[in-house]
């Protein structure tokens, strides 16, 4: 593919709970960012054991239906080390500065385990956002944000890991195509164990293929305005919001008065404080 191999060290960030602007503007600019180190050691073996453990219940389970590789969504409610990302604090604090915006929930949480299959070519290159997709003038809105977190080394070609194309978040109607079905200027970030990927929903991306010897292993949290409907939940149980912090029973739809996602008050939407804290009221303006 073009580009394969280039090292585009512009969208590469060492982890840290600060936003800069540089993160800003690469963000603006490429459609996404690459958080090196996002989870450390520890995070990413616990996370990848109970991973492994749900998927032996699954495998165990009578009502279990045969796919390819493990897909589920939401994941956030199957366990505590799937909820505890919801504020990670090396990447929660970009995602909500990217958005610029403080009325903001989860929209989608997603386990994919793609095991290795050297006949598969990469899957489904496309923007977030449904259809049809919110835009103005042939481009797409930034209404949504996905966070990536990767549980194993991605660091050759055609390992599964994600693939994007710098920029197409401000190509009018996306990127152009080759005869060979991937778009021009397309690109497969090599990521490693721990690292995340933030990317909006308008970047045109894709997964590599697996020809590879080991399961790819990432989980997305997507967050978005909340004017708009989650993918994947309608409402999360009493039992999950009780172990969240106030941000995260927000993030999970918990609403304190009857329009609180159209017309929030101050107690609908805690993290408008956490917002207004870090970086003033810049939504104002928008």
């Amino acid at each position: 593919m073009e580009n394969e191999l280039k090292t585009r060290l512009d969208f590469e960030f060492e982890a840290g709970e600060e936003v800069t602007q540089e993160q800003i503007e690469s963000f603006n600019r490429n459609g996404f960012i690459v958080v090196r180190n996002a989870l450390d050691t520890n995070q990413v073996d616990h996370l990848l054991n109970v991973i492994m453990e749900l998927k032996e219940d699954l495998e165990r389970s009578e009502h279990r239906r045969e796919t390819y590789g493990l897909n589920i969504r939401p994941v956030v409610d199957k366990h505590d080390a799937f909820l505890d990302l919801l504020e990670c604090p090396t990447t929660f604090p970009k995602a909500v500065r990217f958005l610029q915006h403080f009325n903001l929930q989860l929209f989608t949480s997603h386990l994919i385990m793609v095991p290795p299959d050297p006949e598969r070519r990469a899957i489904g290159w496309h923007p977030d956002g449904g259809k049809p997709g919110i835009g103005f003038y042939g481009r797409r809105a930034l209404a949504t944000l996905k966070v990536g977190y990767f549980l194993r080394d991605l660091k050759e070609s055609n390992m599964g890991a994600l693939m994007v194309v710098p920029g197409s978040n401000r190509m009018d109607g996306g990127p152009s195509f080759l005869n060979g079905g991937d778009p021009v200027g397309g690109m497969e970030l090599k990521v490693a164990a721990g690292d995340a990927v933030i990317f909006g929903q308008p970047t045109w991306h894709a997964s590599a293929p697996n020809h590879s010897n080991q399961d790819r292993v990432a989980l997305y949290y997507g967050y978005g305005y909340r004017i708009l409907r989650p993918i994947d939940y309608e409402t999360m149980p009493r039992e999950i919001l009780d172990k969240c912090s106030p941000i995260g029973r927000q993030l999970l739809g918990h609403k304190s008065s009857h329009l609180g996602f159209y017309l929030p008050t101050d107690e609908d939407v805690p993290l408008r404080e956490y917002y207004r804290e870090r970086w003033g009221e810049t939504w104002q303006d928008l």
